[in-house]
């Protein structure tokens, strides 16, 4: 562009200074072209006067001199006059002929003075040579009146050219401010601009979001507040350098679906908030999840090919009763986006007034909990897991239960995920295990019998280096036999990271823990984890055990794994079961294990120890 004007500019002025040299010229031609036609002029006045004089007896040789001077440098002579020879056809045709006439007229005068012409032959002569002089004259003015034309097409031509150089000049210097401001545009939006991301930063995006709202009335806007799901464990494991270049990678995709209406900014780590218009609500949820699937695709591709599920929440202004600025508004967003973090809903939830209530009592939870914690007001239930071959309680998975000092119960499903999203479920799950161990102990220590427990351990901790230590820790705290303790995680970590996972596995078998795989089949089975993992028992989700649409193929399924597992020396535990056809059928297919309300529903650690000691004494009995 620069290099454009500066041509545009130097072409211009040359241009001005070849006009101005044509103009100049033409002008001084346009003088001399006076003199000619003057002198021309002369030539047909004097010498009407020199025949006159003649016919009067009066002979002038000095005008007759001074006439044929200015003749021939008419004809191209130099001379004192500086007349000019034009190059004109009919000029130089008319002015030929008044040169050759001229020389008649002299023959004549000298035959006239000698008395060898007449008067009537020099005046007859002499009428002719007027005329020929007029048509002399008539042809100088012509060409004068043509270089006049062309001289005034130079002057306007050259008027163009000036008023383009000014035009040209003008829109140089508006084009070099547009560029200045331009550029001062772009550095004080890249000001406002989070550097790693390329996205606005949340200040900015407010300001600019409420512009756009408060101005595209009849414009249908939704916030979206989204996030991934444990990437902060992303960052401690894979290290910072990846995870940055999936959220740069993730707001590239993000900006490219955006048109000039639309906003993406970024709030902290990697929660992005956008401003999207749409026709039907559908379609937010259908342009997120697109760009969700690419950057899943971007990461399978990478070399950790590990799963990260987003969680977006969708803020519809039109849904939102009251008036709320830009901050009420992604307030709401992100109450729907936290419905989908603690595990109530899908990945997409569109925000309404139930979710603000569900997360008051979160909110509640929240402050709570650690408290609870202090104050012990977690308890232990214990699930037996029935033995198939002998109908008796073989083992039992510990579950927790928050009975608050009021006396009031808070599920499982409703304090787990708060537990989770605040990472305190390490702090949990250690309080089960240290609780199931205190059990045991004292269990033993009166001689009462005992069977093995499976605990429940979080997919947090196993991003934990010290996890497996800590929970050898417990458990020699208490001199829990190895043989009574079950690790139990659930098969989506394996996924997260199947190195990680193995390394754990390993570490635990090599401490003496039993280690089981949960909810197998729920969404996420291979039967390719089995091969290289080393766990003990598999748990087959409850899944397989409901009506579905073709409940023997689901039977069917259910047999080959158990079947496989068998070859792998892998015992099996069906859960969720509440019907005596299922266990028949588990019975029948040689499953191990069966945990469900068909027998035993989770029961306080009293009720679960006088279980224990009933069964021991039947057993004894017989």
């Amino acid at each position: 562009m620069k290099r454009f004007l500066k041509v545009g500019l130097i072409s211009l002025f040359l241009s001005l200074i070849l006009l101005g040299s044509i103009t100049v010229s033409a002008i001084v031609r346009m003088q001399s072209n006076g003199r000619l036609i003057n002198y021309v002029g002369i030539v047909r006045g004097a010498t009407q006067r020199l025949i006159k004089l003649e016919l009067m007896g009066q002979p002038n040789d000095d005008t007759l001199e001074y006439l044929d001077n200015i003749l021939r440098e008419l004809n191209g002579a130099q001379g004192e006059y500086g007349l000019p020879t034009p190059d004109d056809a009919a000029y130089q045709q008319n002015l030929a002929k008044l040169s050759a006439m001229w020389d008649e007229v002299k023959r004549e005068i000298y035959a006239h003075r000698s008395g060898a012409a007449t008067h009537e032959e020099l005046l007859t002569l002499s009428e002719a040579y007027f005329d020929q002089a007029n048509d002399t004259v008539f042809a100088a003015e012509a060409y004068s009146a043509r270089m006049t034309r062309q001289l005034m097409i130079i002057c306007v031509g050259m008027l163009l050219v000036m008023l383009v150089t000014w035009a040209f000049i003008f829109w140089a210097s508006s084009q070099k401010l547009l560029t200045l401001e331009n550029t001062n545009r772009k550095l004080s939006d890249l000001t406002r601009r989070d550097t790693l991301t390329g996205v606005y930063v949340l200040s900015a995006f407010k300001e600019r979001a409420q512009q756009l709202i408060d101005s595209e009335k009849l414009v249908k806007y939704a916030i979206v507040y989204t996030d991934f799901a444990d990437f902060k464990y992303i960052n401690d494991v894979f290290g910072y350098a990846y995870g940055d270049s999936v959220l740069s990678r993730y707001s590239e995709m993000l900006l490219a679906e955006l048109d000039e209406r639309e906003l993406c900014g970024r709030v902290s780590a990697d929660n992005f908030v956008l401003l999207l218009h749409y026709q039907n609500k559908e379609e937010v949820a259908v342009r997120q999840r697109r760009v969700d699937h690419l950057i899943t695709e971007f990461m399978h591709a990478s070399n950790y090919r590990q799963s990260l599920p987003t969680c977006c929440g969708i803020c519809c202004i039109e849904d939102v009763v009251e008036k709320l600025t830009i901050d009420g508004l992604l307030d709401r967003a992100n109450f729907a986006r936290k419905t989908v973090k603690n595990g109530t809903n899908h990945n997409y939830v569109y925000y309404n007034e139930s979710i603000r209530q569900r997360l008051r009592e979160e909110k509640n939870i929240e402050n709570r909990m650690l408290e609870a914690l202090e104050r012990r007001e977690f308890t232990v239930h214990y699930q037996p897991k029935v033995d198939l071959k002998t109908r008796r309680v073989g083992c039992a998975e510990a579950l927790v239960r928050w009975r608050t000092e009021d006396g009031g119960i808070i599920p499982p499903d409703r304090f787990i995920p708060v537990f989770e999203q605040k990472f305190m479920i390490d702090q949990l799950d250690r309080y089960v295990l240290e609780d199931v161990c205190r059990s045991l102990r004292r269990m033993m220590d009166e001689g009462k019998p005992v069977c093995p427990v499976s605990v429940n351990v979080s997919r947090i901790q196993f991003y934990d280096q010290n996890f497996v230590r800590r929970y050898v820790e417990i458990r020699d705290k208490y001199r829990i036999p190895p043989a009574l303790l079950e690790i139990e995680f659930t098969e989506s970590i394996v996924f997260d990271n199947a190195g990680l996972m193995l390394n754990i596995v390993q570490d635990l078998k090599a401490h003496g823990f039993s280690c089981s795989i949960d909810d197998f089949g729920k969404g996420y089975s291979s039967l390719s984890l089995l091969k290289d993992l080393p766990v003990d028992v598999v748990k087959i989700d409850s899944f397989f055990f409901t009506d579905g649409a073709d409940h023997t193929r689901d039977l069917a399924l259910v047999q080959g794994i158990v079947e496989l597992l068998q070859k792998f020396h892998i015992h099996t535990v069906a859960e969720g079961i509440e019907e005596m056809d299922q266990v028949k059928y588990l019975t029948e297919i040689g499953c191990d294990y069966v945990q469900g309300y068909v027998f035993y529903r989770p029961m306080p650690q009293p009720e679960f120890e006088s279980l224990l000691i009933k069964e021991s004494k039947e057993n004894h009995a017989q």
